[in-house]
């Protein structure tokens, strides 16, 4: 733990005789540098070159994340977050999220991220649907989140107005007790109730905003942080991994997945991934993330295997936690 810690504070190679100055051991030298030779043969530190003190390997880094991140939580409790008084503006949540990334990166020195819910989560609290072609209508929808998105879609019936207001109405008051997710699919038998031609055109309305999910963004801000702490390395090195990165987060779609995907059997508290090789492009890199809004949306952080993993814990946590506030009293839900 100790090589790690005083790595992570010196970026500098961590020598026995260093240990023991540093945290006042009360072993000799020698019998510190015996113990580092076993951790070095278990895989956890290497020597740079032979002469030199030693580094922790992606295993030790990750060993020391998953530890203090364990402490970290038995402390934890059910911390509150008092919800924010002010409401997000319909169409300025793109901007909540990059000022988001952008102070997440600026309390770790790293790269900040924010992973917005799926927009099919969400309650619709207004829908307003207008013909503006033969079996073809524009349909505007104002989500719980603020979000206002308007599309085209293409019906197989042409309704008359007041089928069309008819077939409004009915969305509006199916949509207050569900989301886009709770759809039905195009192969599934019609739902009781769903057999009048404004019925059916709600229906068709409804499987057209469900099929045509947008891809998923990914808003990520603090670049210059990253490649700063990377090139303790080497400029070529963090240029090299910063290119990966860049190209990893081109799929904004796969990457929000992926962030889910690596914070499977921690989806109530946060997460810490340390390169395992297992996403190479993150091979040398870790990612920390924290939910927001019961898991629907994560924050998170990515920096070098040596980041100061304390640091990103408490600010993803109090970040998610923020956000999630600010969220919750625009859609007048509890963040839980």
């Amino acid at each position: 733990m100790e090589v790690v810690d005083r790595y992570i504070r010196t970026r500098q190679p961590v020598s026995s005789r260093q240990l023991a100055t540093a945290y006042r051991h009360r072993f000799s030298s020698a019998t510190i540098r015996s113990e580092l030779l076993a951790l070095e043969g278990e895989g956890y530190l290497y020597k740079p070159y032979p002469s030199a003190g030693r580094v922790p390997t992606a295993r030790g880094f990750r060993f020391f994340a998953e530890w203090l991140l364990d402490v970290a939580e038995l402390g934890e409790g059910n911390p509150s977050v008092p919800a924010e008084r002010q409401e997000v503006e319909p169409g300025l949540l793109p901007d909540l999220f990059r000022r988001t990334a952008t102070v997440l990166a600026a309390m770790t020195r790293a790269l900040g991220l924010v992973v917005p819910p799926p927009r099919h989560e969400a309650r619709l609290n207004t829908l307003i649907a207008r013909r503006v072609g033969p079996s073809t209508v524009l349909v505007v929808t104002l989500s719980e989140l603020g979000a206002v998105e308007s599309r085209f879609v293409s019906l197989d019936l042409d309704l008359e107005p007041d089928e069309l207001s008819e077939a409004e109405a009915f969305l509006c008051r199916w949509l207050r007790e569900h989301t886009l997710a709770d759809s039905p699919l195009p192969d599934q038998p019609f739902p009781d109730g769903w057999h009048s031609r404004a019925a059916l055109g709600a229906l068709a309305i409804l499987r057209g905003l469900a099929e045509g999910e947008p891809e998923r963004r990914v808003y990520v801000e603090g670049w210059p942080h990253l490649l700063a702490e990377l090139a303790v390395r080497s400029p070529e090195w963090a240029l090299a991994r910063g290119q990966a990165l860049l190209r990893l987060l081109e799929e904004e779609q796969a990457f929000a997945a992926l962030v889910h995907r690596l914070r499977e059997g921690r989806e109530a508290g946060i997460a810490v991934h340390v390169g395992d090789g297992s996403v190479p492009e993150l091979e040398d890199l870790s990612l920390v993330a924290a939910p927001y809004l019961a898991g629907s949306g994560v924050v998170g952080v990515v920096g070098p295997l040596w980041m100061d993993y304390a640091r990103a814990f408490s600010a993803a946590r109090y970040v998610a936690g923020r956000l999630g506030a600010i969220l919750a009293a625009g859609s007048g839900k509890e963040e839980g």
